[in-house]
């Protein structure tokens, strides 16, 4: 067989670039859709550091061109207006990216080579919906059809720097979906949502979203999105098409209201887990928080994010859980009203149920961070001092046993990973509930998330292990339980971590959570149980200036009082408040000598005397 001579593509269009201080070129593209961005990959590569590794996308479709911010750090701006949705771009507009300046030039093979590439026809089975297009009024109702989604975009807030050129802050790029079993349909991802459109425009936005909704759910009949969903996409993707028609004719469609967005939003309601899905694929979002079907918000680089559109109606966050429950191989058992499951991410989801939870679901999901960090990075940080991070490393290197006690947040992760780093060449076990907890890349995890009788189990495993160091989340009284009869049976070197807003909060909870596991122990004896179980305290917490620091490291001396005694080692004494709020201050050591370091000295290691000397 004889093949045709293959003839090269013509350009779409071409795009004018300038470059600040740089010259001007000049670039054709043969395709009627390219990325822009800082790294290889992208079809326009611009390589500077105020420039996202996936900045922006340009599209030609329609007869017009289209640039959609795709959830940059600086943002992209067209003719110096910030965009937050796709934004149809004219020729002689300019587009601002980092520092460049881009300006789009048509070709006139644009319309055929456009004509060819873009069917507007419904084309298969899985009906799925263009997101970037952006509905014009002058279009007709039977023109917004379905069309395949391109990589999710991801809800966020639009940050503005406030002064001065910003550094780029690399964002991850969000994880393409994989493609589904061919027994699935195939499940769309919402449009990205912004907190940066103003409130009057996201209230006509969620109502048109929720009597789209309605609408379709009423048109399927009852049941019908609960079980299988293999055939059923096309159809809701017809119903749609449908009533979205419907409601432009009833003059229900708001002009600002964006039909493509709609019609992808609405199905990944209807067939997917709403807006949950881009939230955990986004690698710089680390908590959800769900707390009525009306209200999601996103923990996103540190920082919360009012999520747009969230859930439509209770229902439809419900019937999300259930999905992320089968798709994790643990459906919701019919007596359960507070799951737990660990998602195949490894993100930990919690959510109370109706009776249980009385105004409606809430949902809580947790990613895994994976969390790297040495005793020097915390003096790097300021969240501890030379001689405080040296007296630690002597205690890891000593095998005594440690209890961090701290709020659920990367610096007492950071502080755990820290504490492991120190003990070189040592096998690391890690038990704990939820999947916050890796200290190490090597470390053996163990999971107790549903299943409190597995508990025990694990912690003996784990001590079974020669030389191993064991790190316990007291997350539950079966975990303290299991540790502490563990450290009672002769091992030594274990790091526990108790969630709390102080010390003292938590030497008087796991003396409760002991009682609670072994029913009929009086409170003296489990006061003296956690007192003979841990040799050095070590208490974080943020400051009113919002920094983390080792706020006191102690020693246990004792029961007494009621309570567990404990003499400091070292703590932070606030000098002064900066100004911008920021409180500077020194880690003070006690001017006594521990108790702990004859232990020390008598395991060999030479201590510092001079590390406990107290300033004048």
């Amino acid at each position: 067989m004889i093949s045709a001579p293959s003839q090269s593509p013509r350009p779409v269009f071409a795009i004018i670039i300038s470059e600040k201080g740089g010259a001007e070129r000049r670039e054709a593209f043969d395709r009627p859709e390219i990325s822009v961005g800082r790294v290889q990959g992208n079809d326009l590569m611009l390589p500077k550091g105020n420039v996202s590794k996936r900045h922006a996308r340009l599209m030609f479709r329609d007869d017009r061109f289209i640039v959609t911010d795709l959830n940059s750090t600086n943002g992209t701006y067209v003719n110096r207006r910030r965009i937050s949705q796709a934004t149809i771009v004219r020729e002689g507009d300019r587009i601002y990216i980092g520092d460049f300046v881009l300006r789009i030039e048509p070709t006139g093979d644009a319309d055929e080579d456009t004509s060819k590439s873009h069917d507007p026809a419904v084309g298969s089975d899985s009906g799925t919906v263009s997101r970037d297009a952006v509905d014009s009024p002058a279009r007709s109702t039977d023109s917004v059809v379905p069309r395949v989604p391109g990589p999710p975009r991801i809800p966020t807030g639009a940050r503005v720097p406030s002064s001065g050129e910003p550094s780029e802050v690399d964002r991850p790029r969000p994880v393409r979906a994989t493609a589904p079993e061919p027994s699935r349909p195939s499940i769309p991802t919402p449009r990205r949502a912004t907190a940066s459109r103003p409130d009057s425009e996201a209230v006509d936005y969620r109502t048109t979203l929720s009597a789209l909704v309605q609408r379709v759910e009423s048109a399927l009949g009852p049941g019908e999105l609960d079980g299988e969903l293999v055939g059923l996409a096309s159809r809701v993707s017809h119903l749609l098409t449908e009533h979205s028609g419907r409601l432009r004719a009833e003059g229900l469609l708001p002009p600002g209201v964006e039909v493509d967005a709609l019609l992808v939003d609405a199905r990944a309601e209807l067939l997917g887990t709403g807006p949950l899905g881009p939230l955990l694929e986004d690698a710089a979002v680390s908590e959800v928080v769900v707390s009525r079907f009306d209200s999601v918000v996103a923990v996103r680089d540190g920082e919360e994010v009012r999520v747009e559109p969230p859930f439509t109606t209770e229902s439809a966050l419900q019937r999300a859980v259930r999905r992320l429950c089968e798709q994790a191989r643990l459906p919701i058992r019919n007596e359960e009203r507070v799951v737990e499951r660990r998602l195949s991410s490894g993100a930990l989801l919690t959510a109370a149920l109706a009776p249980t939870s009385v105004r409606g679901t809430v949902l809580v999901i947790r990613k895994l961070r994976e969390v790297r960090s040495m005793l020097d990075d915390l003096v790097r940080r300021g969240m501890a001092s030379a001689a405080l991070a040296s007296f630690l490393e002597q205690c890891v290197a000593a095998r005594v046993n440690i209890l961090v006690t701290g709020p659920r947040d990367p610096a007492t992760f950071r502080t755990v990973s820290a504490l492991c780093a120190a003990a070189d060449g040592a096998q690391h076990i890690v038990v704990q509930r939820t999947s916050e907890l890796v200290p190490a890349e090597d470390a053996a995890l163990f999971s107790v998330t549903g299943d409190p009788g597995q508990a025990p189990r694990l912690v003996d495993l784990a001590a079974l292990v020669p030389g191993a160091k064991l790190v316990v989340e007291l997350a539950s009284p079966e975990l303290s339980e299991s540790l502490l009869s563990a450290v009672a049976s002769g091992v030594e070197g274990v790091i526990g971590v108790a969630y709390a807003s102080n010390l003292r909060r938590a030497l008087a909870r796991l003396p409760a959570e002991l009682m609670i596991a072994r029913p009929g122990l009086a409170a003296d004896a489990a006061r003296e149980w956690v007192a003979a179980s841990f040799d050095v305290l070590v208490e974080l917490g943020r400051l009113a200036d919002g920094r983390a620091r080792v706020l006191r490291v102690c020693e246990v001396t004792g029961t007494g009082g009621g309570g567990i005694a404990t003499q400091e080692i070292f703590a932070f004494m606030i000098d002064q408040t900066a100004s911008g709020g920021q409180l500077r201050g020194n880690f003070v050591p006690s001017g006594t000598i521990p108790r702990v370091v004859s232990e020390l000295q008598n395991r060999g290691l030479t201590v510092d005397a001079s590390l406990f000397t107290r300033p004048r």
